[in-house]
């Protein structure tokens, strides 16, 4: 597919791919979104963080963009202005994947949406998984300890998750998974914290995705794909790599990422960004 004269939009994730591992954005990759701007392409970061976390991250750019939080739930107009799309999971279905979770042992949290002000966070104890209680420590000011989770009648689910690692956590997420698989869009991938490697494993409504998002904010784009690049790294980018009228999987993809995209671009650390990129510019 030939999407380079015709792209107008660039959607892209943040985490291994915008950022590097140290959780920066290389000069060369600014100058290159710069270009891209000015050229009249529409900015679009999609990310599986919050909205809050995902404009601390794009902020410093400097640029307009639009963007998909909480991996597709939650679209936003430049500045996050506006909520322009939502999709959250049904009041009657996620209690049941919370129970599924801490019947298996695992630490949950369940987001809500709140916009302007930012989501909450609520958990049935602050303690569980080291990975857990490092993810809670960079939003204590969000999180709400709520005995009873599953029976709160709590608004505007967004997600619920476990954070985790190790054979335990990996058994326990496949059984919840499989057993919700047909009813909600689920994964389960890296989520890099306080200097080690962890997982979290995410449910969302079945109709969730950054490319439903980005389609619901863009129809237009959905109308005309090929004038679409999107770039990442990781499960819940597959759809936008795949169906992107040019979709670019980074170095440090997964290996199922990198085998539905048109092209491979070097890793987050050796600017991946920047040079998938800077052809599609031009000189």
């Amino acid at each position: 597919m030939n999407a380079g004269a015709d792209a107008r939009y660039l959607l892209l994730d943040v985490d291994g791919t915008l950022l590097t591992s140290g959780g920066e954005i290389t000069a060369r990759s600014r100058a290159a979104l710069a270009r891209a701007v000015d050229q009249g392409w529409t900015l679009v970061l999609a990310s599986g963080r919050t909205y809050p976390s995902l404009w601390r991250v794009g902020a410093p750019l400097g640029l307009p963009f639009h963007a998909i939080a909480n991996a597709g739930a939650v679209g936003l107009a430049p500045g996050l202005a506006r909520v322009t799309y939502t999709n959250f999971l049904a009041p009657t279905l996620w209690p049941q994947i919370v129970r599924a979770l801490q019947a298996e042992g695992l630490s949950v949290i369940v987001f809500a949406h709140r916009h302007p002000e930012p989501p909450l966070f609520y958990v049935e104890s602050p303690r569980g998984h080291p990975h857990f209680e490092a993810y809670l420590g960079r939003h204590r000011e969000a999180a709400r300890t709520t005995p009873g989770l599953a029976e709160q009648a709590i608004a505007d689910v967004v997600e619920v998750a476990a954070l985790g690692s190790g054979p335990a956590f990996e058994k326990g997420s496949a059984q919840v998974l499989a057993r919700f698989g047909d009813r909600s869009r689920n994964h389960s991938m890296v989520l890099f914290l306080s200097a080690q490697y962890g997982k979290i494993t995410e449910f969302f409504d079945a109709g969730t995705s950054k490319w439903h998002a980005f389609c619901g904010m863009f129809p237009e784009a959905a109308r005309h794909p090929e004038r679409v690049i999107a770039l990442g790294d990781e499960a819940n980018d597959e759809e936008m790599i795949r169906t992107a009228g040019l979709g670019i999987a980074m170095g440090n993809a997964t290996e199922a990422l990198k085998a539905v995209a048109d092209r491979v671009t070097t890793d987050h650390d050796h600017e991946g960004v920047a040079l998938a990129l800077e052809p599609l510019l031009g000189p």
